[in-house]
């Protein structure tokens, strides 16, 4: 079961397996002296702002099988995205079933996941507002696969989908630090329906056994439902591609430098604004301890960007562009009952749909205990500053802050609880104003998982 605003499951983009010092590697992909064999070929590369792992090091690894489960639920808005000063008090129930299969070969794995579920809205004092958001099938898929097409060149692939009305999904979609081309997750309004797709390749060369030479490319789509303006919020809708090319070496089995250069296209609302991202970085990859790694990067950054404005039925064009500062830093740490992981970005990038084209400056902290072999527990910080590059007026800062317990009833059946607390500080929002607010989300869930090993 994902759980939201407390990153228990960690990113897709977070991969493990067995040390390998013949070519540059981030550390974090690393467990420990004596890991067990995951099956299927290892990711070859991983970029520096991949999200560090939250597993611990005891948990166990996959292999090829099938799994079927449901989950069941609720989540609790306490002042939900409040516009005109009173509270919004909100209920979503759901009940979602979900199939993953996934299977190993020595040089080709694949795997593929649905999760199709019913929400339904309900205020604190009964059913609320009634529209074509407050129930929802909501639709989540994903595939990918690695492919090692020669003991050189690897081939890798994702993609993943998501449709809901709930408003912290944003979580389970990209959780942890955005990267190039992921959404920054700081939209959260009841009853807006949201769609996401997000596809990523990456080919792989192994040059020498220090040498790697990686190219990566991204797609990026995001649309939410519009309906009363007077209600709601225009958020901008998006259509992002990018791509990156990284070049690492390996000085020693602690030290890994390396450098990339990355371009990223942003466009919202249909040409409504529209800008081009390019990056030039460095970057440095130090393993303390086979369990214990930091990942910095730093480089120029500049954007262009081109927005029309439409007043009194005339069309403006407007050209701007900026140079600036990209770095981030990565940290983690993992043993067998304790996995901490934190980090800072800054760089240009999406503002999350209320604002466009944003200086996105992130920082976080997550730490996750294992209380006993069936109960673990996690606790998270973070910190977002966001300023449009074209409107320095339009800028937020949101503060959010989440606990999470998970315990293991039996082999198949698993329970939830989490909460969140956010303080959000808003200034020259369009339809909304300058405003301060407190929100307060629980939610609780109980799921069940069958899970049965393909080929026998």
């Amino acid at each position: 079961m994902f759980l939201v605003l407390c990153c228990v499951c960690v990113s897709a983009q977070t991969d493990t397996g067995t040390p390998d010092t013949s070519g540059p590697k981030p550390a974090y992909t690393y467990q420990d002296e004596t890991p067990s064999t995951q099956p299927g070929p290892q990711p070859a590369f991983t970029y520096p702002d991949t999200t560090p792992s939250l597993d611990f090091l005891s948990e166990s690894i996959e292999n090829s099988s099938i799994t079927l489960g449901i989950t069941t639920g609720f989540y609790f808005y306490s002042n939900a995205y409040a516009t005109n000063g009173s509270n919004s008090n909100w209920w979503l129930y759901h009940v979602t079933p979900s199939i993953r299969i996934q299977q190993f070969f020595p040089k080709f794995s694949w795997r593929a996941g649905y999760l199709g579920g019913y929400q339904t809205y309900l205020y604190s004092n009964g059913r609320g507002n009634a529209n074509a958001n407050n129930n929802l099938f909501s639709q989540n898929a994903n595939a990918g696969f690695i492919w090692q097409l020669s003991p050189h060149w690897q081939f890798m692939a994702n993609n993943s989908f998501h449709y809901s009305s709930n408003p912290f999904d944003s979580y389970l979609t990209t959780p942890g630090n955005p990267t190039m081309n992921n959404p920054n997750p700081i939209f959260y309004t009841p009853l807006t329906r949201t769609t996401v797709n997000l596809g990523t390749m990456t080919l792989t060369n192994k040059l020498t056994k220090v040498d790697t030479l990686s190219f990566n490319g991204t797609a990026n789509l995001r649309r939410t439902s519009t309906y009363n303006l007077l209600t709601s919020v225009p958020f901008y809708n998006l259509v992002s591609y990018g791509g990156r090319a990284s070049y690492a070496h390996q000085l020693s089995r602690s030290l890994t430098l390396g450098a990339g250069y990355g371009y990223n296209s942003l466009d919202f609302g249909k040409g409504i604004q529209r800008s081009g991202i390019q990056t030039i970085s460095g970057t440095v990859d130090y393993l303390f301890r086979p369990n214990m790694t930091i990942s910095v990067w730093a480089g120029p950054e500049y954007t262009q960007t081109k927005n029309i404005v439409t007043l009194l039925g005339q069309s403006f064009v407007t050209h701007n562009s900026l140079w600036s500062a990209a770095l981030g830093v990565n940290f983690g740490w993992q043993t067998t009952r304790n996995a901490v992981r934190a980090g800072f970005i800054r760089q240009v990038s999406d503002g999350g749909g209320i604002i466009a084209t944003s200086q996105v400056n992130m920082l976080n902290g997550e730490y996750r205990r294992m209380i006993t072999p069936k109960c673990n527990a996690t606790v998270g910080a973070r910190y977002y500053h966001d300023v449009s590059t074209t409107t320095p007026k339009r800028s937020f800062n949101n503060i959010f802050t989440s606990a999470g317990v998970s315990y293991k009833i039996s082999k198949s059946f698993n329970g939830t609880a989490n909460y969140g607390f956010g303080h959000l500080t808003q200034s020259n929002f369009f339809l909304i104003g300058t405003g301060t607010y407190n929100t307060n989300i629980f939610s609780a869930s109980i799921s069940y998982s069958w899970n049965h090993p393909l080929g026998r």
